[in-house]
């Protein structure tokens, strides 16, 4: 009676599962993974750095103005003065740094100096005026000669911040694969012991049946009554077998739930079977060279081990000396008016000027430059040993999920065949049972061997989507889809 109730409150309990099939289960992985939405928002944080790091190499305009006013006295020479002045200036430039090492700045400034002189030589006062009006415009570029005057070398942090990203992206992507295994590892699980919670509702239907006719037959003589009791311990079994198998496929189910992002207070089934195991063969050497080829892990290596290199070449330039040219030319114009002092800038009588200057330094033992480049050529052969052991362990775990997947499709086609010989023998164990040539011993032992290969059966389909899932992570190509 116990048995029946069981069945009775799963079936209501099944009605009311909302059917999940495998594309909505990864779906909702790539939607909520929690370290997936980080690497989003680490993959955003890597593409403002580059639009930052970019930002070096923008020229920068300032405009400046200045006014003042000064009143003084004193003495010249024995004699009282006095004295006013007002001035202002007004100046544009235009400056910036370039990749090539080189850094510039263009100027346009317009200035007027006032000035009212006072003095009092005994004779009476007189009076001095000055009065002019000053523009410029000038050019000056300095270039660096030794340290600095490499393209790539300038580039470095517009490099390491595109590197950055190329990781962010790579490391994104990787997410993704880890979030859709681990969703499609839940699925294919759950989906194994909801096989096991249906195999073992079965047992639960054949053992209460069982155990019907036998008390029947046993009341009636036709059967000893030990056969009854073992019946009835058979039941026993079968109903917990039941409500652990139950168990187990609730938390299958919870799990899988919380993987992609839902509550797991909510009833669902598996909408999506295995299916059977195609009776193709792998080309392990193919295999293995996609997984070499697309495997984002080894991605990530190889450019962690391509930045190394890169700053390892950038610390070797650190190690020059720094000698800078610069040069700088323009011409200033002077007269009594603001037009007449920016016009003046094109007559002959203008004041051209011409500058050339350099500077060497050169840092006495340079250790920190040399320091620098032994830890990034440190750094650069530890980037080839992982990189190195990295593709040994994935070419060894490729080769292991190529045997798990030809292993299921044996066991798959085992398992089926040991379920057929399984129902034979249940059959004739019934039979030889019903002509009472047999006893229930016999019969029950029949019975849990038929759920023990279709368990194997199951567990042969389900492994193998586990070994095909892990397989196409480890090639970057596990997406939504049922393969």
């Amino acid at each position: 009676m116990i048995g029946w109730l069981v069945l009775l409150a799963l079936t209501a309990h099944a009605q009311d599962e909302r059917p999940l099939t495998y594309d909505e289960a990864l779906r909702g992985a790539v939607d909520n993974n929690p370290s997936l939405a980080t690497a989003r928002l680490q993959r955003i944080q890597a593409q403002g750095s580059l639009l930052g790091s970019r930002g070096q190499f923008d020229p920068t305009y300032t405009l400046d103005g200045r006014w003042e006013q000064r009143r003084s006295q004193g003495f010249f020479q024995g004699f009282p003065f006095s004295s006013r002045s007002e001035s202002w200036n007004v100046g544009n430039q235009l400056s910036g740094t370039a990749a090539t090492g080189t850094t510039y700045s263009v100027n346009a400034d317009l200035d007027r100096n006032y000035s009212e002189f006072v003095t009092d030589f005994g004779v009476g006062e007189q009076e001095q005026i000055q009065d002019a009006y000053t523009s410029n415009i000038g050019v000056s570029v300095t270039q660096q000669l030794l340290e600095g005057i490499l393209y790539r070398y300038n580039l470095q942090n517009v490099t390491r911040a595109q590197q950055s990203l190329t990781t962010a992206e790579l490391q994104e992507r990787k997410a993704m694969q880890d979030a859709l295994y681990a969703a499609s590892e839940a699925y294919w699980s759950w989906v194994y012991t909801v096989e096991l919670r249906r195999i073992a509702d079965e047992s639960v239907k054949v053992a209460a049946e069982a155990l019907r006719v036998g008390k029947l037959q046993v009341d009636s003589g036709q059967l000893a009554p030990v056969e009854g009791t073992r019946l009835e311990a058979a039941m026993v079994q079968a109903e917990q077998q039941a409500i652990d198998a139950a168990n187990n496929a609730e938390q299958a189910a919870n799990a899988l739930l919380v993987a992609i992002g839902e509550s797991p207070d909510q009833p669902v089934r598996p909408a999506t079977p295995p299916g059977d195991v195609p009776p193709t063969e792998l080309d392990e050497g193919a295999v293995i060279e996609v997984a070499m080829a697309q495997n984002l892990d080894l991605a990530v290596a190889r450019a962690t081990l391509e930045q190394a290199r890169l700053d390892e070449k950038m610390a070797k330039h650190a190690l020059l000396p720094t000698l800078s040219a610069t040069g700088a030319a323009g011409i200033a114009a002077q007269d009594t008016s603001t037009g007449a002092a920016v016009g003046g800038l094109l007559d002959s009588d203008n004041q051209p000027y011409v500058s050339l200057g350099g500077q060497l330094s050169v840092p006495l033992g340079n250790r920190s430059a040399r320091g620098d480049r032994d830890r990034v050529q440190g750094l650069v052969s530890q980037r080839e040993r992982e990189l190195e052991n990295l593709e040994r362990t994935v070419s060894a775990q490729v080769e292991e999920q190529v045997r798990a997947l030809q292993s299921a499709r044996r066991s798959m086609e085992l398992a089926d065949v040991n379920v057929r010989l399984a129902e034979q023998t249940l059959s004739a164990e019934e039979a030889l049972a019903t002509a009472g040539r047999n006893i229930q011993k016999d019969v029950l032992e029949a019975r849990t061997e038929l759920d023990r290969s279709k368990a194997e059966a199951a567990k042969a389909r389900t492994d193998y989507r586990l070994a095909q899932a892990q397989l196409l992570r480890l090639q970057g190509q596990l997406d939504q889809q049922v393969p």
